[in-house]
């Protein structure tokens, strides 16, 4: 059975609301005396934003969920951006469009499968017909299958990991690339996994597709650079979250250890004791598709807490 939406620990997010004060769960191995200790968040107000560069700017998002997606998508509103948002839930994309118009921008739904061409080429297109113009692409939708070691291969799993996380993804941005290109250039952001460098056992479909399209991105970097196009890759680690708490628990209880000594082995390999939370990753989605960056292309900028440094 598939599990789209139940990603390996180095993209697990959590449920976002419309506010943004994270608490991150244990920072050290001296606050890790619980049997378990959540890694949610609380949220107040928007930590977003600053110089307001993306004003006048328009961006799509692809793979909007209640974790990265929806921080991303809030932390370019915040920054003055108007957005398309793409999820094949629409209750989900409304609940975020919701919190977009909030911040006082302009927002359009757009109910997206990306592994249809049509419909990535539906959603890119969108911001061009609702806006006149397109500057930047964010793509988070991801999928992976249960864990399983390679032992065990199963095809049809590989081959969706594949359509979500390499053609799928590639299928929005090469859409996006003309429209890029006639704005006079702008940012293309993939979302990676850690687990693409370290090689987690059982995760074998999805670490191969996001090592595929890190490579598949750098490439795309190098062709379209002349154009002024950025192509640039956030790569989290473990995520603060619901998702992260259930994959916590799950390894303490097969482990037969508590949940804070899951949590402090963890943390002990962070240089910055601490979960990342989305809204980490937002700040870095941001600064790849803002100017910002104007002279980073064809990057990897890694969002650990130190977990791992190449």
């Amino acid at each position: 059975m598939r599990r789209d939406r139940t990603l390996p620990p180095s993209s697990m997010s959590l449920q976002l609301t419309t506010r943004c004060r994270y608490r991150s769960g244990v920072t050290s191995d001296s606050e890790a005396t619980s049997d378990r200790t959540s890694t949610n968040v609380v949220h107040d107000e928007p930590r977003f934003g600053g110089d307001r560069s993306m004003t006048g700017r328009v961006a799509v998002i692809a793979g909007v969920g209640d974790g990265i997606g929806a921080a991303a998508a809030l932390a370019l509103a915040a920054d003055g951006a108007d957005l398309v948002l793409g999820a094949r839930d629409e209750d989900r994309l409304e609940r975020v469009a919701e919190r977009v118009r909030s911040l006082g921008r302009s927002v359009r739904t757009v109910r997206t499968d990306i592994t249809d061409s049509v419909q990535a080429r539906r959603l890119v297109d969108t911001a061009v017909e609702a806006f006149g113009r397109l500057d930047a692409v964010v793509n988070v939708a991801a999928s992976s299958g249960p864990p399983a070691p390679v032992e065990h291969f199963d095809a049809e799993t590989f081959r969706r990991s594949f359509e979500v996380n390499v053609i799928g993804t590639l299928q929005v941005s090469s859409a996006a690339v003309p429209h890029l290109r006639a704005t006079g250039g702008g940012a293309i952001v993939q979302i990676s996994a850690l687990s693409a460098h370290t090689r987690l056992p059982t995760l074998a479909d999805y670490t191969a597709s996001k090592s595929a399209l890190v490579t598949a991105s750098l490439t795309l970097a190098n062709e379209v650079g002349r154009d002024g196009i950025r192509v640039n890759v956030v790569v989290p680690g473990y995520t603060a979250g619901e998702g992260l708490d259930r994959y916590l628990d799950a390894q303490a209880e097969r482990r037969g250890i508590t949940r804070a000594e899951v949590d402090a082995q963890i943390l002990r390999s962070s240089a910055l004791r601490r979960f990342p939370d989305p809204s980490d990753m937002a700040e870095a989605v941001l600064y790849l598709a803002s100017e910002r960056s104007r002279a980073v292309t064809g990057q990897l900028l890694h969002v650990n807490a130190g977990e791992w440094m190449p």
